[in-house]
């Protein structure tokens, strides 16, 4: 009997709720309720984000190259902007762009997007320089950012010359290297860097 009376009274002492054993045992559970919780919500969180992130890396983008006409045009002079309206894709006017189009040889040419790369202004070119009327953003005559609060310089648009005819193809984000402006690989909006650990936190669209 003594026994059993011991065997009893070590069962009854877990469900006695003032047993410090028993607020151990409540105590873990809790515990590792909570863990579980925070972590399925941590997993519900970082899932939405980092398909948000690599989700684009993922999309293909339907472009066209568009015709801008003779290469040897007396529309394009050496040396001079001449701004170039033009519709991409299948949204026609919905798709309206504009081009900064400047000869440097004779099938080589600098083509320049109007869009600032502070938030997405319009910019304009005025003689020796690009300006932003919205927000006071100023480039050089090759797009580098000279003063105002865009990060980097004017995106540029690939081309390629054939059967005698211009051809204007994706707009990609640049970066100044020693002076100079180099095109990337990858189209960023603008605000987004392009260098630096932050071009590494902006996706590209």
């Amino acid at each position: 009997m003594g026994e059993n009376g011991n065997e009893k009274a070590g069962a009854s002492s877990y469900s006695d709720v003032n047993d410090p054993r028993a607020v151990i045992s409540r105590s873990k559970f809790l515990t590792g309720a909570t863990v579980g919780l925070g972590g399925l919500l941590g997993v519900a969180i970082a899932v939405p984000a980092i398909g948000y992130v690599l989700g684009p890396s993922f999309v293909s983008e339907k472009w066209y190259w568009t015709n801008f006409g003779p290469a040897d045009s007396d529309q394009f002079k050496e040396g001079e902007y001449q701004p170039v309206v033009f519709e991409r894709g299948e949204l026609g006017e919905l798709d309206r762009r504009v081009a900064f189009v400047r000869r440097d040889g004779a099938e080589e040419f600098t083509i320049i997007s109007n869009t600032c790369m502070h938030l997405g202004c319009p910019v304009q070119f005025k003689a020796t320089n690009f300006a932003c009327p919205c927000h006071g953003g100023q480039y050089d005559t090759e797009g580098i950012r000279t003063a105002g609060p865009p990060n980097r310089p004017l995106n540029r648009f690939e081309y390629k010359v054939e059967n005698g005819n211009l051809y204007v193809g994706r707009p990609f984000a640049t970066k100044e290297v020693d002076g100079k402006v180099v095109m990337t690989d990858q189209f960023k909006l603008p605000g987004s860097p392009t260098t630096g650990l932050l071009s590494w936190l902006y996706p590209t669209p």
